[in-house]
């Protein structure tokens, strides 16, 4: 199958963009108890990202099919990790903050199409490195991402306060 990528537009584009959201946070939610549902989080959290994208050089960008279905998005920006204790060239990074495919497109040319959309985003705005995370347990995520060169770079660990 045959995709094309645009940058979405808002507000014409949010219903589709928290559609894509609420399943991604679905999957999530059902990984980590933490993670809002789809129903409790989505349009809000489409709505941060615009403004985080908007202010960090990112792009929110739309996957459609050759008739016009949306397929997939994939929402990025520039990332400042803080501190002093990154070479520079680690310090301001390209991160890729969320992606979905819906599941009839998944296995296909989609997600190297996505990926490689904010590549080139990163790579014209000067950045030598992408990055983009999953949440422990989503495997088909994991090798995914490993599959096309991405490492593991560090693991966050959580517990309650007691």
């Amino acid at each position: 199958m045959t995709f094309t990528l645009r940058d979405a537009a808002l507000p014409q584009d949010l219903p589709v963009l928290t559609r894509f959201m609420a399943g991604l946070c679905d999957v999530e939610h059902a990984l980590h108890p933490g993670r809002r549902t789809g129903a409790d989080g989505a349009e809000a959290h489409v709505r941060y990202l615009a403004r985080e994208v908007a202010a960090n050089r990112g792009r929110m960008i739309l996957a459609e099919t050759l008739e016009g279905t949306a397929a997939g998005m994939m929402i990025c920006a520039v990332e400042d990790m803080g501190g002093h204790y990154l070479y520079p060239d680690h310090q301001v990074v390209g991160y890729v903050y969320d992606l979905w495919i819906e599941p009839v497109h998944r296995g296909g040319p989609l997600l190297d199409m996505l990926l490689d959309c904010a590549e080139a985003h990163f790579r014209d705005l000067g950045m030598t490195v992408m990055m983009i995370s999953y949440l422990v347990g989503n495997d088909r995520a994991a090798a995914a991402y490993e599959k096309r060169g991405f490492r593991p770079n560090e693991v966050m660990l959580e517990r309650r306060v007691r």
